[in-house]
């Protein structure tokens, strides 16, 4: 399928903005928890005056922040040296290098505290703990923003040919390691808090030296707070994405559903998403290449009959139905004197411009043209129904000879002979089906009601009106198209042994 382009450097530069402001919110945010926690919450870390503390960590974090810009930086140039190319991975590449910052600033605090302040391994460890929790937060808050904003350019845009998978990783898994990790964070950071938090109780107990329970409490009431609030806005923002994907597959069937077979699921991620939006997308180009097919096989049979054909589940078989219809045949007069002042090329156009008007007023009486024979066409009124088949083949009819007037006028302006034809209707039994091998099928209508059609039209050549119908159809049809006709008695038709009644066009008075 063809997914999103990247952006252009216009484009580019407002997510830019935006990503680069709510890193330095997180990074603004994550400074003032660590220094609430050092200074009011955990009185065990060796005392800093509150300015120090606050001095050391903001340095340490924007030292951290530099790290994460230039490695994002680096990611950026990589992606802008493959213009058509779009890495599906880059929500996490982006997540492994802002939680390599995180682990980063808590070395640099630890680093600079023991050097500095004689700061015992203990108190480091804590700091690193901190940092390494805050991180992870952090970084899978943004590069779940990282990954909501490629899902949505993906949908948005269609340029990009190839695209970076990456390895697959199944819904499932990513939720159970998510859940897991913060489970098993949660509760290693509150164990190691509570064993470090009473070795020091033990050792100030036993020292002589001033403590209180309720800093222990507060320490643990407010990383677990933040621990707890942490994992919600993670959850909440993993269900927005997924919610996202859902949404972009629901829409893209509901198009289909529709009729736009042009529509189409992104691959946005490497997970059962993917594999749902590749066969959605397979499915879609199935029902696009089956529409394709039944609009071209629509214009060699008609439109009925190729829904009919299509919708068998075991193909088009020989044989067919009994059904009663009105039958139209008409055929061009003076076509030969014309087609000896044109070119074949001229013929064929002027036969396909007649035609296709034929066809419009065919269909726009809900007839199916059934085939065409030279310059003559057959058509069927009641194969998909309809209420009065006969009336229908009547207008239809009548439409036809309105054609002729136009056709004739645009003769005369290339001065060439004018054009008549013969219609001729009836209504009665045919079989309608296929006829011929199972390597060669012809979807038609067969019975005697299909020659006296073609006969009554033949009949017109010796009749003064061009159209000629039976009494089968003059009954059916109303009284009020019953007045613009006229009885023209009885007339042998070629191979039928009795006369038939003939009705036609009531001559102008």
């Amino acid at each position: 399928m063809t997914i999103a382009s990247e952006p252009g450097a216009a484009a580019a530069r407002p997510s830019l903005a935006r990503e680069a402001l709510k890193s330095s919110l997180f990074y603004l945010l994550c400074t003032g928890l660590l220094s609430v926690y050092g200074t009011e919450v955990c009185p065990f870390i060796e005392s800093l005056a509150p300015g120090q503390l606050v001095s050391i960590l903001a340095v340490a974090l924007s030292l951290g922040f530099a790290l994460r810009w230039l490695l994002i930086g680096r990611l950026r140039l990589q992606e802008a040296a493959r213009p058509g190319e779009v890495d599906l991975g880059r929500p996490w590449h982006y997540l492994r290098v802002d939680f390599c910052s995180w682990i980063a600033i808590g070395l640099l605090v630890t680093i600079w505290n023991t050097l500095n302040y004689a700061f015992p391994p203990g108190s480091g460890l804590k700091v690193v703990l901190a940092c390494a929790t805050l991180g992870m937060f952090t970084s899978t808050s943004l590069a779940l923003d990282v990954e909501r904003d490629l899902v949505r350019r993906l949908s948005a845009d269609a340029g990009i040919n190839v695209f970076k998978r990456g390895r697959f990783l199944s819904i499932s898994t990513k939720f159970l390691g998510f859940i897991a990790l913060c489970v098993g964070l949660i509760a290693v950071v509150l164990l190691l808090l509570i064993y470090k938090d009473f070795q020091f109780v033990i050792e100030r107990y036993a020292s002589g030296e001033h403590f209180e329970f309720i800093w222990i409490v507060q320490e643990i009431v407010f990383v677990f707070a933040t621990l707890l609030a942490g994992t919600l806005i993670v959850m909440r923002k993993y269900s927005r994405n997924l919610q996202l994907m859902f949404d972009l597959q629901l829409g893209a069937l509901g198009s289909v559903q529709q009729g736009n077979y042009n529509a189409s699921v992104p691959v946005v991620s490497n997970d059962e998403f993917s594999l749902i939006a590749e066969r959605t997308n397979e499915m879609i180009a199935g029902l696009k290449e089956r529409e394709r097919i039944k609009t071209i096989f629509g214009k060699y049979v008609n439109s009925t009959v190729a829904s009919q054909i299509l919708g068998q589940a075991g193909g088009a078989d020989l044989g067919g139905r009994e059904v009663e219809v009105a039958i139209l045949f008409t055929d061009l007069r003076n076509f030969t004197p014309l087609s000896e002042r044109c070119t074949p090329h001229e013929v064929v156009e002027i036969l396909n411009q007649y035609f296709s008007l034929v066809v419009e007023e065919i269909h726009r009486c809900g007839g199916e043209v059934d085939k065409f024979i030279g310059d003559a066409a057959m058509a069927v009124f009641g194969l998909g129904g309809g209420t009065n088949p006969c009336q229908d083949a009547l207008d239809a009819a009548r439409a036809i000879r309105r054609i002729l007037e136009v056709i004739n006028r645009e003769l005369a302006a290339r001065q060439l002979p004018a054009v008549d034809n013969g219609i001729g209707l009836h209504y009665g039994q045919v079989i309608a089906g296929n006829v011929g091998s199972p390597e060669r099928l012809e979807y038609t209508v067969i019975g005697d009601a299909v020659n006296i059609a073609a006969r009554l039209e033949q009949v017109t050549r010796t009749l003064p009106s061009p159209l000629a119908l039976s009494a089968e159809v003059y009954i059916r049809i109303t009284e009020e198209a019953r007045a613009g006709l006229s009885h023209l008695g009885e007339h042998a038709l070629k191979g039928k042994a009795a006369p038939l009644v003939v009705y036609g066009l009531a001559p102008v008075k």
